[in-house]
Protein backbone atom coordinates (compact mmCIF):
# COMPACT_ATOMS: atom_id res chain seq x y z
CA UNK A 1 0.00 0.00 0.00
CA UNK A 2 1.51 3.66 -0.59
CA UNK A 3 2.73 5.72 2.17
CA UNK A 4 0.97 9.05 1.55
CA UNK A 5 2.87 12.15 2.64
CA UNK A 6 -0.79 13.40 3.63
CA UNK A 7 -1.31 13.20 7.30
CA UNK A 8 -5.47 13.58 6.99
CA UNK A 9 -6.55 9.77 7.33
CA UNK A 10 -10.51 10.67 6.55
CA UNK A 11 -9.27 12.17 3.60
CA UNK A 12 -6.79 9.84 2.24
CA UNK A 13 -9.62 7.24 2.84
CA UNK A 14 -12.69 9.55 1.13
CA UNK A 15 -9.72 10.14 -1.26
CA UNK A 16 -8.54 6.65 -2.06
CA UNK A 17 -12.34 5.48 -2.49
CA UNK A 18 -13.26 8.08 -5.27
CA UNK A 19 -10.14 6.39 -7.27
CA UNK A 20 -11.35 3.30 -6.73
CA UNK A 21 -14.83 3.83 -7.93
CA UNK A 22 -13.28 5.53 -10.80
CA UNK A 23 -10.69 2.81 -11.39
CA UNK A 24 -13.25 -0.57 -11.01
CA UNK A 25 -15.41 1.14 -13.72
CA UNK A 26 -12.79 2.00 -16.23
CA UNK A 27 -11.11 -1.16 -15.58
CA UNK A 28 -14.30 -3.59 -16.37
CA UNK A 29 -14.92 -1.40 -19.65
CA UNK A 30 -11.42 -1.49 -21.03
CA UNK A 31 -9.70 -3.53 -19.29
CA UNK A 32 -6.75 -2.94 -16.57
CA UNK A 33 -4.02 -2.68 -18.95
CA UNK A 34 -5.88 -0.52 -21.53
CA UNK A 35 -6.73 1.89 -18.87
CA UNK A 36 -4.09 4.18 -18.02
CA UNK A 37 -3.35 6.29 -14.44
CA UNK A 38 -4.26 9.28 -16.55
CA UNK A 39 -8.04 8.08 -16.97
CA UNK A 40 -8.23 7.09 -13.74
CA UNK A 41 -7.18 10.46 -12.47
CA UNK A 42 -9.66 12.34 -14.57
CA UNK A 43 -12.58 9.58 -13.65
CA UNK A 44 -11.93 10.45 -10.49
CA UNK A 45 -11.53 14.21 -10.69
CA UNK A 46 -8.09 14.17 -9.11
CA UNK A 47 -5.13 15.45 -10.42
CA UNK A 48 -2.73 13.19 -12.06
CA UNK A 49 0.13 14.83 -9.70
CA UNK A 50 -2.04 14.50 -6.60
CA UNK A 51 -3.08 10.91 -7.38
CA UNK A 52 0.34 10.12 -6.86
CA UNK A 53 -0.15 11.56 -2.77
CA UNK A 54 -2.77 8.39 -2.34
CA UNK A 55 -1.20 5.47 -4.60
CA UNK A 56 1.89 4.62 -6.17
CA UNK A 57 1.01 2.16 -8.83
CA UNK A 58 -2.20 0.58 -10.65
CA UNK A 59 -1.65 -2.59 -8.44
CA UNK A 60 -2.11 -0.82 -5.61
CA UNK A 61 -5.45 0.44 -7.02
CA UNK A 62 -6.43 -3.32 -7.38
CA UNK A 63 -5.27 -4.07 -4.38
CA UNK A 64 -7.43 -1.63 -2.75
CA UNK A 65 -10.71 -2.46 -4.32
CA UNK A 66 -10.08 -6.18 -3.38
CA UNK A 67 -9.75 -4.97 0.37
CA UNK A 68 -12.69 -3.17 -0.12
CA UNK A 69 -15.11 -5.61 -1.60
CA UNK A 70 -13.40 -8.40 1.35
CA UNK A 71 -14.13 -6.45 4.39
CA UNK A 72 -17.48 -5.64 3.34
CA UNK A 73 -18.43 -9.03 2.73
CA UNK A 74 -16.75 -9.99 6.01
CA UNK A 75 -18.57 -7.41 7.65
CA UNK A 76 -22.48 -8.19 6.52
CA UNK A 77 -21.17 -11.93 6.44
CA UNK A 78 -20.45 -12.43 10.06
CA UNK A 79 -23.80 -9.91 11.14
CA UNK A 80 -25.77 -13.24 9.57
CA UNK A 81 -23.54 -15.56 11.86
CA UNK A 82 -23.97 -13.84 14.75
CA UNK A 83 -27.75 -13.18 14.49
CA UNK A 84 -29.00 -15.98 16.10
CA UNK A 85 -31.15 -17.24 13.00
CA UNK A 86 -31.25 -20.80 12.15
CA UNK A 87 -29.62 -23.09 9.51
CA UNK A 88 -32.08 -22.52 6.53
CA UNK A 89 -32.34 -18.51 7.33
CA UNK A 90 -28.34 -17.95 8.29
CA UNK A 91 -27.94 -19.56 4.46
CA UNK A 92 -30.46 -17.89 3.14
CA UNK A 93 -29.23 -14.55 5.13
CA UNK A 94 -25.51 -14.95 4.41
CA UNK A 95 -26.56 -15.76 -0.02
CA UNK A 96 -28.52 -12.61 0.22
CA UNK A 97 -25.63 -10.44 2.17
CA UNK A 98 -23.39 -11.58 -0.55
CA UNK A 99 -25.59 -10.63 -3.14
CA UNK A 100 -25.73 -7.05 -1.64
CA UNK A 101 -22.28 -6.55 -1.65
CA UNK A 102 -21.54 -7.83 -5.49
CA UNK A 103 -24.34 -5.76 -6.51
CA UNK A 104 -22.43 -3.07 -5.15
CA UNK A 105 -19.10 -3.66 -6.55
CA UNK A 106 -20.42 -5.18 -9.94
CA UNK A 107 -17.07 -3.65 -11.83
CA UNK A 108 -14.99 -5.02 -9.32
CA UNK A 109 -16.21 -8.70 -9.29
CA UNK A 110 -16.24 -8.37 -13.30
CA UNK A 111 -12.49 -7.05 -14.04
CA UNK A 112 -11.06 -9.30 -11.18
CA UNK A 113 -12.12 -12.45 -12.83
CA UNK A 114 -10.06 -10.86 -15.84
CA UNK A 115 -7.43 -8.96 -14.50
CA UNK A 116 -6.68 -10.68 -10.68
CA UNK A 117 -3.70 -12.49 -12.17
CA UNK A 118 -1.89 -8.50 -12.38
CA UNK A 119 -1.51 -8.76 -8.81
CA UNK A 120 1.70 -9.08 -7.01
CA UNK A 121 1.66 -12.53 -5.47
CA UNK A 122 1.76 -11.87 -2.01
CA UNK A 123 -1.26 -9.34 -2.91
CA UNK A 124 -3.20 -12.16 -5.21
CA UNK A 125 -2.68 -14.87 -2.14
CA UNK A 126 -4.23 -12.40 0.14
CA UNK A 127 -7.36 -12.27 -2.16
CA UNK A 128 -7.19 -15.69 -2.31
CA UNK A 129 -7.56 -16.26 0.87
CA UNK A 130 -9.79 -13.58 1.55
CA UNK A 131 -12.57 -14.85 -1.03
CA UNK A 132 -12.05 -18.41 0.80
CA UNK A 133 -13.88 -16.77 3.59
CA UNK A 134 -17.09 -16.89 1.67
CA UNK A 135 -16.80 -20.36 0.52
CA UNK A 136 -15.28 -21.61 4.13
CA UNK A 137 -18.70 -19.78 5.46
CA UNK A 138 -21.20 -21.58 3.29
CA UNK A 139 -19.24 -25.11 3.72
CA UNK A 140 -19.79 -24.50 7.73
CA UNK A 141 -23.82 -23.86 7.32
CA UNK A 142 -24.32 -26.64 5.27
CA UNK A 143 -22.49 -29.42 7.04
CA UNK A 144 -24.56 -27.48 10.39
CA UNK A 145 -27.56 -27.89 8.53
CA UNK A 146 -26.59 -31.54 7.25
CA UNK A 147 -25.86 -32.50 11.06
CA UNK A 148 -29.43 -31.56 12.38
CA UNK A 149 -30.48 -33.47 9.93
CA UNK A 150 -32.04 -30.79 7.58
CA UNK A 151 -29.32 -30.68 4.57
CA UNK A 152 -28.60 -33.67 2.83
CA UNK A 153 -24.92 -33.49 1.14
CA UNK A 154 -21.82 -35.54 1.02
CA UNK A 155 -20.00 -33.06 -0.43
CA UNK A 156 -20.58 -29.87 1.34
CA UNK A 157 -17.33 -28.12 0.00
CA UNK A 158 -18.67 -28.84 -3.41
CA UNK A 159 -22.37 -27.09 -2.41
CA UNK A 160 -20.53 -23.82 -1.04
CA UNK A 161 -18.12 -23.63 -4.38
CA UNK A 162 -21.18 -23.73 -6.71
CA UNK A 163 -23.49 -20.99 -4.12
CA UNK A 164 -20.10 -18.39 -4.30
CA UNK A 165 -20.05 -19.18 -7.88
CA UNK A 166 -23.86 -18.47 -8.25
CA UNK A 167 -23.90 -15.59 -6.31
CA UNK A 168 -20.78 -13.96 -9.16
CA UNK A 169 -22.74 -14.30 -11.83
CA UNK A 170 -25.16 -11.58 -10.59
CA UNK A 171 -22.30 -9.38 -11.83
CA UNK A 172 -20.67 -11.97 -14.68
CA UNK A 173 -23.40 -12.39 -16.24
CA UNK A 174 -25.71 -8.82 -15.70
CA UNK A 175 -26.03 -8.20 -19.76
CA UNK A 176 -28.49 -11.22 -19.60
CA UNK A 177 -29.95 -10.59 -16.18
CA UNK A 178 -30.72 -7.03 -16.66
CA UNK A 179 -34.95 -7.35 -16.96
CA UNK A 180 -33.87 -9.02 -13.67
CA UNK A 181 -34.21 -7.39 -9.96
CA UNK A 182 -31.71 -8.83 -7.43
CA UNK A 183 -34.61 -8.78 -5.08
CA UNK A 184 -36.01 -11.91 -8.21
CA UNK A 185 -32.61 -13.39 -8.63
CA UNK A 186 -31.47 -13.90 -4.79
CA UNK A 187 -35.38 -15.64 -4.10
CA UNK A 188 -35.20 -17.65 -7.63
CA UNK A 189 -31.07 -18.43 -6.34
CA UNK A 190 -32.40 -19.53 -2.48
CA UNK A 191 -34.86 -21.69 -3.97
CA UNK A 192 -32.37 -23.12 -6.19
CA UNK A 193 -30.06 -24.01 -3.59
CA UNK A 194 -32.41 -25.28 -0.88
CA UNK A 195 -34.33 -27.34 -3.21
CA UNK A 196 -30.70 -29.02 -4.28
CA UNK A 197 -29.96 -29.41 -0.15
CA UNK A 198 -32.89 -30.11 1.89
CA UNK A 199 -34.54 -33.55 2.65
Amino acid sequence: MPKSKIKNNELIKAKQNDICVAAALLFAKKGYHNTSIREIAEQSKISIGSLYDYIDNKEDILFMLSQQFHSEIVKEVVKVLNSGLGVIQELKGAIETTLRVIDRFQEYVLFTYRDSKMLKKEDLIAVLEQESFVTDTFTKIIKKGTEQGLFETDEPEIMANMINIMTHSWALKRYNLKRFSLFSFQQILNRFVLNGLQK
